[in-house]
């Protein structure tokens, strides 16, 4: 599997490299940063996370299972890393209570997640680094839905996922809604964000 770097007007967005160690552990241990995100890591658990990481993004280029394939999102201006984003590659979709075994196995999806510095907050960076993200996912994945799954008092992603239009089916959500689950189909998705491929 080919897995591409690609560029918006603002961002480069490219695969998770060996470099970004640090960033990515400092931002997985931040209790600010991942409180909407399953809590911090501890600076070990960080660390292996990366790693782990890595390890998928590895084995995902080099045509072997998928699990997760992390990006890493650096502001063009200041070439700085403001964040990572990533597909997730699930047996078991959050949404597989309410699918069927068939619609499971004939739908290509994935689910998609986002990391953002604190740095990077009230720029509309989720907008435009996810909005990138969802149109490789549909054009050169070949994706037929990306599912976002978050924490329900998430608000800011709440805004963003709607901008982007994913869509919000009250029967598809868990009781009690601690989470919310939305989706986009690449059939209903008309947003260009990307500039160029590479």
């Amino acid at each position: 599997m080919l897995v591409h770097s690609f560029t918006t007007e603002r961002l480069l967005i490219r695969p998770l490299l060996e470099e970004d160690e640090d960033f990515f552990s400092r931002q997985y241990s931040n209790k600010k940063v991942m409180r909407h995100n399953g809590g911090a890591l501890t600076p070990l658990e960080a660390n292996k996370a990366f790693f782990r990481s890595l390890k998928a993004n590895h084995r995902a280029i080099s045509g072997g299972k998928k699990s997760v394939i992390t990006w890493t999102i650096i502001c063009k201006n200041s070439h700085s890393i403001i964040g990572t984003q990533t597909f997730s590659f699930l047996i078991r979709p959050h949404n597989a209570k309410i699918m069927s075994q068939v619609a499971m196995d004939e739908t290509k999806q994935a689910e998609i997640g986002i990391v953002l510095c604190p740095k990077a907050n009230g720029k509309l960076f989720p907008e435009e680094a996810m909005g990138a993200l969802m149109e490789y996912g549909f054009t050169y994945l070949y994706f037929d839905k990306i599912n976002a799954f978050y924490a329900s008092k998430n608000l800011a992603t709440k805004r963003f996922v709607k901008k982007l239009g994913f869509v919000f089916n009250s029967a598809l959500q868990d009781e009690p809604l601690k989470n919310s689950y939305q989706y986009a189909k690449r059939n209903e998705w008309h947003q260009k964000w990307i500039r160029r491929v590479c």
